[in-house]
């Protein structure tokens, strides 16, 4: 009896910790109300694809994240989150024919330390998450954002193009989207610098669409060194 629940320790500790990560909920207003809800939320996606929240230290580290909104009208605002049980909310109001984009940045989680004994194999994370709202159509009148790595969504008839940018230029470098449908399944894209990307929404539901792009560059956070830097981009397309 002692070994089994040995077992399910190490198997529920592992069944956490894949595919831990950060993402945002869009939602749109409710009826004779112009706030837009945004939701931030870490947790882990288990063995039967099912998406689970946590509150533990990942998700006390949501209040490190920098969110603004852009709107196509040339308008760039702030955005605070207040803590709720086991997602972070904000809201900011809409105003019709515009088109909003929600970036979230958090350049300050602490180094991921992959063996004690080789610094070589730590890695300073820099999470990125990215939204939208309103009048997809005033989309490309926003210039595209050039502080990070960023993924941008159009939608064309019944599928959806992806354009990755590193610091507002297409990545040069072979790498690759992973995007995971509402069901939590994962597709993995190549990289293609022509922006021939494409993916088909076939339900509604949150598709997260995502980049990891990885920068030589060594460190030191608190005492603590790194050899490289993970730049995560989460672009969150929720469909109602």
């Amino acid at each position: 009896m002692r070994i089994i629940l040995i077992f399910l320790f190490f198997l529920l500790n592992r069944i956490e910790i894949q595919a831990s990560a950060f993402w945002m909920e869009v939602i749109p207003p409710a009826k004779n109300s112009e706030l837009v809800t945004v939701r931030v939320s870490y947790g882990y996606i288990d063995n039967l694809s099912i998406r689970h929240r946590t509150n533990r230290t990942e998700f006390e580290s949501i209040k490190m994240f920098d969110f603004n909104i852009r709107a196509s009208s040339g308008k760039e605002t702030a955005l605070l989150l207040t803590k709720k049980e086991d997602y972070w909310e904000g809201t900011f109001t809409a105003k019709a024919n515009t088109y909003y984009q929600i970036i979230g940045i958090n350049k300050k989680l602490p180094v991921i330390v992959r063996n004690e004994k080789d610094s070589s194999k730590n890695i300073r994370s820099i999470e990125y998450l990215y939204g939208e709202y309103g009048a997809t159509s005033l989309q490309s009148t926003l210039p595209i954002w050039t502080e990070g790595p960023y993924i941008q969504l159009t939608q064309q008839n019944d599928h959806y193009q992806i354009r990755a940018y590193i610091y507002g230029r297409h990545p040069t470098e072979e790498s690759t989207i992973r995007i995971f449908n509402p069901e939590n399944w994962e597709k993995n894209i190549a990289v293609d610098s022509s922006a021939h990307m494409i993916f088909r929404a076939t339900q509604k539901g949150m598709y997260v669409v995502r980049l990891d792009w990885y920068e030589n560059t060594p460190g030191n956070i608190e005492g603590v060194p790194f050899m490289r830097i993970r730049h995560r981009c989460n672009y969150c397309l929720n469909l109602y």
